[in-house]
Formats: structure tokens, C-alpha cells, sequence
């Protein structure tokens, strides 16, 4: 093989990597847009005190136009009326909640309905399943109105919904399948157990941004909140498609580049016509005499700025940082830089950024892959124009 059939093929392969991992990328950002809502969590970073499911009904009911949830998960022992177990390998975990987690959390139902408000107000003893845990225990998922033992305690299933079976976001569930009860109908075993929760769940409106929503919360809360660290999710998903965009950015930076040149040319081309042109006769004559050569290379000109315009705004984007890692005075201040990295290794030593759950455990994994694959994505388009560049000299 010589050596241009050769770089040609290097070319090739190193666009068809870029083109690949782009596709990848937009991939993952779709499911994490579908995967993941646009909610606001409060997270519990302490095991022994915290917000309670009554004080919580008194947020809801104080401010009926925000939507409001909540929830905590407790190890559950769940057999089906037979007493037969889930298979080896599948553990279970209640939740406890009310009716408006499935407003908030996309779910697909794939049978049956969610939490409605009367079961929730009621205690209805009733059970939302998954469609893994429905196949393990009855080999079906055709099953609304069958029973279920939850710690021996019989509950009718009512939904079963469909897991979330993709790589990532399998990868960041912790190996429970989870069953949601309303909290209403739960029996505490434990006189301890204030049922606190471990999650409490909100979103934006247009009237409440997090700031405005934090400011009622604390008013009914009071010093409850401070336990909870929030964790907005609708900045966390544009914090991970920044990735790509940081790529059509780049990518769109080198087009412009390539324009601006291409215009410096066809202004050095017409200056030399014009020149020679200019040799024995007058401007006036060559305008009028020349007048189609001089309108291709203003219409040549007027493209490229046109392309120009186009395409930043195409690739322009306000990146998202997060306030704290922000110093309000100089953006050179290296010490507040240091500091805040300190600040958030120990926080993460302290066990203090609030519950991990598949929301935060997901959000990481898939970020930590697009950095990953932003690397792969620059290292295959350098590949690619130094290929292009050597087979042109070939």
C-alpha cells in the first residue's frame, strides 16, 4: 500500500471515529434529558433528624401552586402471596411516598396506574412494581390486583412500570429493585423511626426559581432545610451537554477561522485585479468596465461573512458554572480556587452532599464518560486534519 492510499485510509478511519463518538454523545445526552427531570432534590445529610412526611404535607399544603414530593427507602422483605422470593441475586427495598413522585419522576407504566391522591389519603395498601420484580415473583407482568407481601403485610398491586434497563443508567443503580407504597400505609415497626425523609422533591415554575423556592421552604421549615443539601437537576443535565457543545464550538472556531482567511484571500485577489486593471486607466473606467469580476468577489466576501454569522450563532453557548465555584470579586483569585477544591473533598470525606441516589450517581457516570469522550472527540478531529493535511502534501 503507498503511502496516499495509506493516509487515506487513516483519514477515513479517524473521521469515522469522530462521527462515531458525536453520535454517542448525543445519545447519552437524549437519555439523559428523558432519564433524568428537570427537579430540584433535598437531599438528607443526616441519618437521625430531618424532615418529616407531616411536615411536608404542611409545605404542600401552604403552598398548593408548587408541586412538592418526598420520600424515603427502607429494606424490605417482599414475597408474593405464595411466599416465594424474588430470584437469587434480586433484593428489594420499599418506598415510601405519596401521589405526586410519579408527577415528578418519569415513569413508564406499563400496566395499571400510579399513586393516586385517595390511596395516598387513605392508606390504601397498595403497590407499584417493576417489570423485573413483577417476571421474578410472578412470570408476568399482567398482574394488577394480585398480592403482595411486603415484611409479611399483604398489598395489591395497583402499577407496574418499566426499568430503566440502559447501560448507564444501570450502572448507577445500587442493585435494588423498589417497590412504592403510599407512606400513609406503611407500619412502622421501629417506635424510633420518625419516618423521616431522605429525599424531599420540587421543580422550577415561572413565579419560583430556587432561590425564591428555598425561601419558602425555610419558612415553614425553618432549620430543618439546613440538613438537606439541594441539588438542581436542570443545571446539572446543561452542565453535561456542555460537553458537546464545547465540541461544535471548537469545531465551529476553525470554520470561522478557515472563512476569515478565505475572505483575507479573495480581497488580496481583487486588489491584485484591480492593480492590474488600474495600469493606463482610470478607477471609474475599470469599475464600470470590470463590473461582473468585482460583484463575484464582493459576492465571494459577502458569503464567507454571512457564513460567518451563521455559524457562531449556531455554536455560540453561555457556559453553566455552578455559583460556588464562582469567586464573586477576582476571577484570578487562585486562593478561593484552592479553597474550593479543599471544600469539596471534604465535604465528599464528611459524607455531607446529601443521599446518593440513581439521579446523582447517573449524572456523574455519564458526565465522567462525555469528558472522556470530548477527549476522544478532539484527539480523532486532530487526527483527522493532520491526516488531511498530509495526504494534500502527498
Amino acid at each position: 500500500m503507498d503511502i496516499k492510499k495509506f493516509t487515506k485510509f487513516r483519514l477515513v478511519i479517524s473521521f469515522s471515529i469522530f462521527i462515531v463518538l458525536i453520535i454517542i454523545t448525543n445519545y447519552l445526552n437524549f437519555m439523559v434529558n428523558n432519564s433524568v427531570s428537570n427537579v430540584i432534590e433535598y437531599k438528607s445529610t443526616s441519618n437521625n433528624v430531618g424532615i418529616t412526611f407531616d411536615e411536608l404535607s404542611k409545605v404542600k399544603g401552604k403552598y398548593k401552586d408548587l408541586k412538592l414530593t418526598g420520600y424515603r427507602e427502607v429494606p424490605a422483605n417482599v414475597t408474593n402471596k405464595y411466599g416465594i422470593s424474588p430470584e437469587e441475586g434480586i433484593k428489594t427495598k420499599t418506598v415510601l411516598t405519596d401521589e405526586n413522585y410519579f408527577d415528578l419522576y418519569p415513569f413508564e407504566m406499563i400496566n395499571g396506574g400510579k399513586l393516586d391522591f385517595l390511596s395516598v389519603k387513605n392508606g390504601d395498601k397498595v403497590a407499584i412494581i417493576s417489570d423485573v420484580l413483577a417476571a421474578s415473583l410472578f412470570k408476568s407482568t399482567d398482574i394488577i390486583g394480585s398480592t403482595l407481601n411486603i415484611n409479611e403485610v399483604k398489598y395489591k398491586i395497583a402499577g407496574v412500570y418499566r426499568e430503566n434497563k440502559s447501560l448507564l443508567y444501570s450502572a448507577a443503580e445500587d442493585g435494588y429493585e423498589r417497590v412504592y407504597i403510599p407512606y400513609t400505609s406503611y407500619t412502622n415497626q421501629d417506635k424510633n423511626d420518625s419516618s423521616f425523609l431522605d429525599v424531599m422533591t420540587t421543580r422550577e415554575t415561572k413565579n419560583y426559581d430556587e432561590k425564591s423556592i428555598d425561601i419558602k421552604l425555610n419558612k415553614v421549615l425553618g432549620d430543618k432545610l439546613p440538613l438537606y443539601k439541594s441539588v438542581d437537576y436542570t443545571v446539572s443535565k446543561e452542565i453535561i451537554f456542555q460537553n458537546i457543545r464545547i465540541l461544535y464550538f471548537i469545531i465551529g472556531m476553525f470554520i470561522i477561522i478557515f472563512l476569515i482567511r478565505m475572505i483575507a484571500k479573495f480581497i488580496r485577489e481583487a486588489q491584485v485585479f484591480l492593480k492590474e486593471k488600474l495600469k493606463g486607466n482610470y478607477v471609474n473606467e475599470v469599475l464600470k468596465n470590470n463590473r461582473k469580476e468585482f460583484l463575484i468577489f464582493l459576492s465571494k466576501i459577502s458569503v464567507c461573512i454571512l457564513g460567518i454569522v451563521i455559524i457562531f450563532n449556531l455554536v455560540k453557548f453561555y457556559p453553566v458554572i455552578l455559583d460556588k465555584y464562582l469567586p464573586s470579586n477576582n476571577i484570578f483569585d487562585m486562593d478561593f480556587y484552592r479553597k474550593t477544591i479543599i471544600s469539596n473533598i471534604q465535604l465528599n470525606n464528611a459524607n455531607e452532599n446529601g443521599v446518593s441516589n440513581v439521579y446523582s450517581r447517573y449524572i456523574s457516570v455519564v458526565g465522567n464518560v462525555e469528558r472522556l469522550m470530548l477527549l476522544g472527540e478532539l484527539l480523532a478531529l486532530e487526527a483527522t486534519a493532520a491526516n488531511y493535511r498530509t495526504l494534500k502534501l502527498t
